[in-house]
Formats: structure tokens, sequence, C-alpha cells
């Protein structure tokens, strides 16, 4: 057998396979030898009948799908050790140039691989890190959050004011009828938050327990639901409850109790050394997205199509099965995100197709600067990850499976990848 390899242009190799009527023999003996058993003569035990007896009564080409498989097969795999720089992102096409049982085969394979593409500029680029600071009002913002969360709901016993949580029936009429939707019971709101469309929670102030009222407010014109947009409606309501959120004080009492600091001082300097840690972090992390976008960004080339439409249907298929959990549709979730379930997976295709470019970028980068990862780097991991956890290695390594050493090694991989832009870049 033989081949030649003619490279073609975006990354497809044409492979011309040809095979000599003798090579062609053996391959439809070796078909024969391996299918024989698949037959039912009269007259021969099942699979000892002769080859030219079961194409006698089957057709001459009784074997000839399982040679040309067995030829094709052969041929790639050796096509593949032979050349490494073909990297293929699919199954080749197959094209039966000639056929001759006298004369031989000739076979094309076409393989679609990663198109050849230059890294961008990755070394001696200068980047900018976030500065990081602290204000006094986002310690009081956190502390804030902190007395909100040690805060009580209590009956209330006066009529409905802001920030109140209610609870509360209504049912919504448009035109003096009923609208699919405008009905609930026992709903809760909050009070200012917005919740419902237009001055609704506005016109529930001053209202006490037991209160009925007609609300009237007009639909947003680019409300989701059509048949509503920018129409006027009655919500025919009453007040179940009231009740308001008593908040603590900020004092030593709370903080002893509520945290492992004796002074309102020595808290609000853990929140404050707290906020620096994240945000230092958030700092760090950024910087690591803008080394990683800029060589993604500025490599020119086009991910292709069949890898894209890979990943977009991987996508897709996940987001689908994920939704139907909760008794919806893509189009479902696409209208509530304020799309067609068209322009959504168009916005999902162009994910995917960056997804893939950075995927092919980012190997690249590795194999040019030998980034990729050694066993010992994981089995390094996994003795730390064991000893934070309080186990033997040998206890952790037990509850290891595939899914999450590829966890570890696309960490240390990544990790690997942004020491390497770090070191070679300037960071101001």
């Amino acid at each position: 057998m033989n081949y030649n390899i003619e490279k073609k242009e975006n990354g497809v190799y044409l492979a011309n396979i040809s095979l000599d009527s003798k090579e062609w023999e053996d391959a439809i003996n070796s078909a024969y030898e391996k299918n024989k058993g698949k037959f039912n003569i009269p007259g021969f035990r099942k699979g000892h009948a002769p080859r030219n007896i079961i194409e006698k009564t089957y057709g001459k080409g009784a074997f000839v799908n399982e040679a040309i498989d067995e030829v094709y097969y052969s041929a790639y795999t050796k096509i593949l050790r032979e050349h490494e720089e073909i990297r293929p992102i699919d199954a080749p096409s197959l094209n039966i140039k000639s056929f001759d049982e006298n004369k031989g085969v000739e076979l094309e394979l076409t393989i679609q691989c990663v198109p050849d593409f230059e890294l961008a500029k990755y070394k001696g680029n200068t980047f900018e890190k976030q500065k990081v600071e602290v204000k006094d009002e986002d310690v009081e913002n956190e502390i804030k959050n902190a007395l909100l969360r040690a805060s009580r709901l209590v009956e209330s016993g006066k009529p409905v004011k802001n920030d109140d949580f209610v609870m509360l029936d209504f049912d919504g009429y448009m035109d003096g009828k009923q609208f699919d939707g405008g009905k609930a019971e026992n709903y809760q709101l909050k009070i200012g938050s917005h919740t419902f469309i237009d001055n609704f929670e506005e016109q529930l102030i001053g209202l006490n327990i037991g209160d009925k009222k007609d609300v009237n407010v007009t639909f947003p014109k680019d409300y989701h639901e059509k048949s509503l947009a920018g129409k006027p409606a009655t919500f025919k309501v009453e007040i179940k409850n009231i009740r308001e959120r008593i908040m603590p004080e900020l004092n030593e009492e709370f903080v002893s109790n509520s945290t492992e600091f004796e002074t309102v001082d020595e808290y609000k300097a853990s929140v404050r050394d707290k906020l620096l840690k994240e945000a230092e972090r958030r700092a760090e992390i950024e910087l690591d997205n803008d080394l990683l976008d800029k060589l993604i960004d500025d490599t020119s080339f086009t991910a292709p199509e069949r890898m894209v439409e890979d990943e977009f249907n991987r996508q897709i298929s996940g987001m689908t099965n994920q939704l139907s959990y909760q008794g919806l549709t893509l189009a479902d979730y696409a209208k509530y995100v304020g799309k067609t379930e068209d322009e959504f997976k168009e916005e999902v295709r162009a994910n995917s197709a960056r997804n893939v470019k950075a995927r092919l970028v980012l190997e690249k980068l590795i194999r040019t600067e030998n980034l990729d990862i050694k066993q010992e780097d994981i089995d390094q991991k996994i003795e730390e990850l064991a000893k934070n956890s309080g186990k033997t290695t040998e206890e952790f390594k037990k509850q290891v499976n595939n899914d999450m050493v590829n966890s570890i090694a696309n960490e240390l991989l990544m990790k690997n990848i942004v020491d390497f832009l770090r070191e070679n870049n300037t960071i101001k």
C-alpha cells in the first residue's frame, strides 16, 4: 500500500491511498476470514463456506465494504503514526476514486485538522494590575450586610411602610377581565423592592392587615408578555400580614456574640482586612484574564466550523437537559432573558467559537513552551489535598475519580500557563 499526503488550505489534508491488485486481493481475503462466520450457506457448517461459494451466493461484493473499511483503518493509522503534524479534529471523509479488482484500488481521505496559525506576541508585553483599595464606605456596607443577616422579622401591628414585608392576595384585571398570571395568594412582597411593576408597592403604604384596595398600574411598553405590554391593569389586593425588620445595633455586645472579636474597632479592622484580601484576589484574577485574553484575541485565525458546531451542540444539550429538570425549555429561558430562541442560540454559538479558539491557542502555547504537566505534579497536588483534608494520601486517593484527576490536571495546567505569561511580561 502506498500513499501520499497533500496539504490544502485551512487545516485540510488529502491522503491519496493506492493498492495494487495483489494488495486488494489480500484485503478481500482478510475481510473474508474475519466475516465468514456471518454467512449461512446450505451444505456447509457456519463459518466454513469457501469464499467463492459465499461470493457466488451473495454477490462478488460480499466482502468489498469490509475490505475497504480495513484498508481505510490501516492506512489512516499508518498516516497518523508517520505524520505527527496531522492532528485530526474529526474522522476523515472517504472517497473511492477508482475500483478495479484486476488493477487495484485508489482511495482518498479528507482529513480536517486544526489550521496552522501563528501565536500573537505573548512575551514582552506590558499589563497593568488593578489598584487595590478598600474605602470606609465599603467597610460600612459590609457591616450593614452582617447586621442585616442578624436581623429579625417580627409582626408589625402598624400600617404598611417602606421596607416592610407584606403577605397579600392579589387578582389582576384588564378591561374588566382576569388575565393569566395575574393572580396569587399569600404572596410575600418587600415594599420598596420594586419587584412589582409601576407604582404597585407605593400604593400599599398606609394599609393595615385586612384592608382591601384596587391598585391601578400600567405595564411597561417592553414587558416580556406582549399581550400586557403598555396596557393599564387593576389589581384587587388584600393585606394578609405585615412584618418589619428589627436590626441589631453595632456595639460590643453584638461583636462579642457574633464574631471572634471583642471590640467594634477590632471587628471593623478585620472586615477591612477581609475586603482587602478579596479585592487583591479579584485583581489577580483580572490580571490573569487580561494576560489570557490578549493572547487569544490577538492571535488571528478562525476556529474550525466542525469544532465550533460540536462545542455549540454540547452547550445547547447541557442547557436543555438542565432546564428540563425545572420544567422549562430553551425557548422559555431565552424569553426570560429577553431574547428569541434564535438570538440566544447565536449568542451561544459565538461563545462556542470563542471557547474553541481559546482552547486551540492555549494548546499551541503549551506545546511551544513545553508547559504540559507531569504525573508527579498531579501526585503532589493530591498529597497536598490529602494533607489539607486531614487524611493520609492513601485514604484520600480512594475518593479520587477520573473527573477529579482531570479537574486537578486542568487547574495545574492553567497555573503553568498563567505563571509563564506573568514571568515573561511586565506587570505594573
